[in-house]
């Protein structure tokens, strides 16, 4: 029997995170329990995780805007109990699914200085309540993408940004002109992120 145990529990969770130095994980990491079942799942080997056992995992956000993953294997586990207590089925997911975007965001171009960018998705599998990221990216910049908030940009208001809708309003000049927008989709059940095109661009219309 492995050292660190071989059920998800919080006992053996912080066990396993003592083996690092840090009891959990640190503030920028987190330990999680991979099963056989989940061992075998792309969307888990995407991100490093490659086999059964206990993980340490993090994330960055990469300078093109895209999530980069970082796992380290604490602790091989050969015959693991697939009995799950812990909340971390956006990192490791239990079973196989899939979005895809069926409708890219379109070009907005606006007189009144308000307007939407939005997309439509369909899913395979069980991936769970899909999470949204927008992002935007300056009409001269080749690489890097900024996610948004309200206050992002001056001369506009952003809303709805953690939707499948991304509001504008407040827009009074050409200053945005070219800018270009795309969100990130990833879900509560661990599916594997997907990107829309980068080319909804933005245009004033005075």
């Amino acid at each position: 029997m492995s050292l660190y145990g071989r059920t998800d529990s919080n006992a053996n969770k912080t066990q396993a995170g003592l083996a690092r130095g840090n009891g959990s994980g640190s503030a920028t990491e987190t330990v999680v329990f991979i099963d056989a079942a989940e061992a075998v799942l792309n969307e888990n080997k995407t991100r490093g995780i490659t086999g059964p056992g206990w993980w340490s995992y993090r994330t960055f956000t990469d300078s093109q805007g895209k999530t980069r993953h970082k796992a380290e294997c604490l602790a091989f586990i050969s015959n693991p109990d697939g009995t799950e207590t812990q909340a971390d089925d956006t990192i490791a997911a239990d079973v196989a699914s899939a979005v895809t975007v069926t409708v890219q965001p379109a070009a907005s171009t606006s007189s009144s200085g308000a307007g939407t960018f939005t997309l439509t998705t369909t899913t395979t599998g069980t991936p769970g309540a899909l999470a949204y990221v927008w992002q935007r990216q300056t009409a001269n910049a080749t690489t890097r993408w900024v996610n948004i908030a309200a206050d992002t940009d001056t001369g506009i208001t952003y809303a709805d940004f953690t939707t499948a809708t991304l509001a504008y309003s407040a827009l009074a000049a050409d200053t945005l002109d070219g800018y270009k927008y795309r969100v990130k989709i990833t879900s509560a059940g661990g599916t594997e992120e997907v990107i829309t095109d980068g080319a909804a661009t933005l245009t004033f219309a005075s």
